[in-house]
């Protein structure tokens, strides 16, 4: 493969990583106007995108395997055509069946065949010394992408008569986009054989899932990361807040999603990960710095008041959470090779961790649109479960139990790097007559 094959698949590739995900998370940037459009209600919409999250869940634990058996390759444009599929059919305003039924085939698709492929595939163009950069790259290039598309949906809803009808031409446009990309990728994608035989299995066996249900450090990562992600899974909700709450112009908040969804994706990320290396130096100081950040910022928001006269501060907390959030995104599963977990442990450490940590997914959609009803009913709704408070309340306590779990995992690491360097007494050792 010459080096100008190996950029063009890398910037393919990496290009349809900002496509295929967009409309599965359409409702961070646009989450009203997506159930508008698609004749649900909010909680209706809110439990067909639990049950993505659970499917989302159990797919990647298939990832591996599916990419262990298949070409890479073949497995991406299968992927990126089925998305397609399901965004065209989504379009269609097929009744809830229906779009429960796209939500099913996109997080199939997403994450049993298109991800670990994917890891495979940017593996594959670069030997061992180049894997940190191409991944790196690969999340600038993703962040990149995903702002561009996101910033020109945007224009296609403000353009729209109506915002419902403009989300739904912007899912279709999502759908043909994967067409174009699958084709790109099957004409100009090169694969090196011999590299991808050298990158091992990914497939997450149950021996590897029993060995890592009994490492402290699976729990711990793993709890960490889902008190993180609780934060991010809600980052949606503050669109309906700003707009309904706050009094924030309808035409901002479209371009606020974007902001705040994709560019401090690119941005925070590596910012994150600077911190980690030159200043904190250890990933779980570092997430206890951002877990006491985020508890002060729910806190400011329980008692800020709702009105327009203070939109801007609102605005300004919600962008200081993202920066907080996305920081972490960066380098929280950098505590895996940092508290030296054995190579072969590390793919059933991580599998049983992930699915501790995006189980936000499968619950808190369903759970936040209960909390808060309907925010753009007109009389207002009665709030079902105490409405944002009780969400600022439970994003304090998932702070608040972050804040321990860091320090605990601190605490444990410390306490294993000292018993390396006791010093060896006799009086340690007891012999047995």
């Amino acid at each position: 493969m010459t080096k100008s094959q190996r950029w063009i698949s890398f910037l393919i590739l990496s290009m349809t990583c900002g496509i295929v995900y967009q409309v599965a998370y359409i409702r961070f940037v646009f989450l009203g106007p997506t159930a508008r459009a698609l004749d649900l209600s909010a909680q209706d919409y809110a439990n067909i995108i639990s049950i993505f999250g659970i499917v989302a869940m159990v797919m990647y634990f298939f990832g591996g395997w599916f990419a262990d058996r298949f070409r890479p390759k073949a497995l991406i444009v299968t992927a990126l055509v089925g998305t397609g599929v399901a965004d065209l059919y989504l379009g269609t305003v097929p009744g809830y069946w229906g779009i429960l039924a796209a939500h099913v085939l996109m997080a199939v698709m997403g994450m049993g065949l298109y991800w670990a492929a994917l890891v495979k595939a940017i593996g594959m163009l670069g030997d061992s010394s180049e894997q940190g950069r191409l991944f790196g790259f690969l999340e600038g290039v993703r962040g990149v992408t995903s702002t561009i598309v996101g910033f020109v949906g945007t224009a296609v809803v403000a353009a729209s008569v109506a915002e419902a009808a403009g989300v739904l031409w912007l899912i279709r446009i999502y759908g043909v986009l994967c067409f174009v990309y699958a084709a790109l990728v099957w004409l100009f994608v090169k694969g090196d054989e011999e590299r991808l035989a050298g990158l091992g299995s990914s497939t997450v066996t149950l021996h590897q899932l029993w060995r890592a249900a009994r490492n402290k450090y699976t729990w711990l990562i793993g709890g960490t990361v889902m008190l993180m992600y609780c934060f991010y899974t809600t980052l949606g909700y503050f669109s309906p807040l700003l707009e309904h709450q706050y009094g924030m112009a309808a035409a901002l908040i479209g371009v606020i999603g974007v902001v705040r969804t994709y560019v401090f994706q690119f941005v925070a990320g590596p910012a994150g990960g600077v911190v980690v290396d030159k200043v904190t130096r250890s990933t779980p100081r570092f997430l206890r710095l951002m877990f006491a950040g985020c508890a002060a910022i729910a806190l400011v928001f329980l008692v800020l008041p709702r009105a327009s006269a203070f939109k801007w501060v609102a605005l300004a907390l919600m962008f200081a959470l993202c920066l907080l959030v996305f920081a972490s995104r960066g380098v929280y599963w950098a505590q895996v090779g940092e508290v030296e977990i054995p190579e072969n442990e590390r793919g059933g450490v991580i599998g049983l961790a992930s699915g501790i940590a995006y189980l936000p997914d499968a619950f808190l959609p369903t759970v936040c649109a209960w909390w808060i009803g309907d925010p753009a009913a007109t009389p207002a709704v009665p709030e079902h479960g105490g409405g944002y408070t009780t969400l600022f309340l439970f994003l304090l306590a998932m702070a608040l139990l972050g804040l321990g779990l860091t320090t605990l995992t601190t605490r444990v690491r410390r306490r294993e790097l000292a018993a390396r360097t006791e010093p060896f007494t006799p009086e340690a050792v007891t012999v047995s007559a």
